[in-house]
């Protein structure tokens, strides 16, 4: 009688289904999620590095500071005035030449002799003042810059979330489509702020700007222009309390129309002075400010108002190609076959 072989030589079931290939597992790449992080990062870290939040809040408030003096109207009023002072000075040089009247008057005499040097400093500061208005209203015409660290930091906490939770959904498997999308929202905001904000028809009027107040927005500048002051205050009451009657008793038909020019217009023109120069006191300590802010990227080759607008544009242009491109190239197929171990 002839036996049955033990085995009949048919496949096992664990031999069948070992060969079988399983269902392509599609995992999303995660890298470009820690890329717009690391961009919110460095956005949020370049306004706090270059101490841009208090230098920013400086340099708006010269800005505003220096608003009631940087229009040709204001600037032809402080120049009429200077006129009004040149005449007064004639008045007391003619004067002194053929109507002197008896007595010594310190005062009118350091004025007269005083004054030309005390006109050309003023006049300069003036004429500074308005070579740069067309740079001034460059400037005041964009975003407030006490805004402008804002509006790089606030995109960056943005990425940071977005890339955070981005990353997340995509070791799910995800493709983090709204976390693509709220990135892209944050890099258009940034590529609109330059243009909209007029970033980059500022960058040129900054440096210009910054170097024609140089030299009046010193310390040294305003205690010497607060020394001029001292001067015309004592002259200017020298004359009316003395030097005209005397004047008019010695030679009651001597010319003081210039002298009494200065009289009439004496309170609203110190008056309009003393805001100028209190300005310009105010604003040193902005004005410094805002230099040490433009210095913060030399060592990079350029001025920090020159690379704003770039700031914002360059950074944009990254997060919008990252979040937008297509996402299937961000995902890789993962296949296994054979039995697994």
């Amino acid at each position: 009688m002839t036996s049955v072989p033990a085995s009949t030589g048919l496949p096992a079931y664990s031999d069948f289904v070992s060969h079988i290939e399983r269902a392509p597992v599609r995992v999303t790449a995660r890298w470009p999620f820690a890329v717009l992080a690391a961009l919110g990062v460095l956005l949020v870290a370049a306004p706090l590095i270059t101490g841009m939040f208090p230098r920013a809040v400086k340099g708006q408030a010269m800005i505003d500071g220096f608003a009631p003096y940087v229009s040709t109207q204001s600037i032809d009023g402080y120049r009429d005035d200077l006129h009004v002072l040149d005449d007064a000075r004639a008045n007391v040089v003619t004067l002194q030449a053929n109507s002197a009247p008896a007595g010594t008057y310190p005062q009118v005499d350091e004025f007269v002799r005083d004054y030309p040097g005390i006109r050309a400093d003023m006049s300069g500061m003036l004429d500074a003042i308005d070579a740069d208005r067309g740079n001034y209203r460059a400037l005041s015409d964009t975003v407030p810059f006490g805004a402008l660290p804002w509006l790089l930091a606030l995109p960056g906490l943005v990425l940071i979330l977005a890339g955070v939770f981005g990353f997340r959904a995509a070791a799910e498997g995800k493709r983090g489509t709204a976390w693509r999308v709220v990135a892209a929202l944050a890099g258009l905001g940034l590529l609109v702020t330059p243009v909209a904000g007029g970033l980059f028809a500022a960058a040129p009027a900054a440096q210009p700007l910054l170097d024609g107040f140089r030299p009046i927005l010193t310390t040294e500048e305003v205690h010497r222009v607060q020394g001029y002051f001292v001067t015309l205050v004592a002259a200017d009451g020298e004359l009316n309390s003395r030097y005209v009657g005397a004047v008019r008793t010695a030679h009651p038909d001597a010319d003081l129309g210039g002298v009494l020019t200065l009289e009439s217009r004496w309170q609203p023109m110190t008056s309009r002075f003393a805001s100028l120069v209190g300005a310009m006191n105010d604003n040193i300590v902005n004005y410094d400010a805002v230099v040490a802010l433009n210095d913060t990227t030399r060592p990079l080759g350029f001025t920090a108002f020159r690379g704003l607008a770039w700031g914002f544009a360059i950074p944009g242009v990254l997060v919008l190609g990252v979040a937008l491109a297509d996402p299937r190239l961000f995902r890789r197929t993962a296949s296994t076959a054979g039995d697994p171990k």
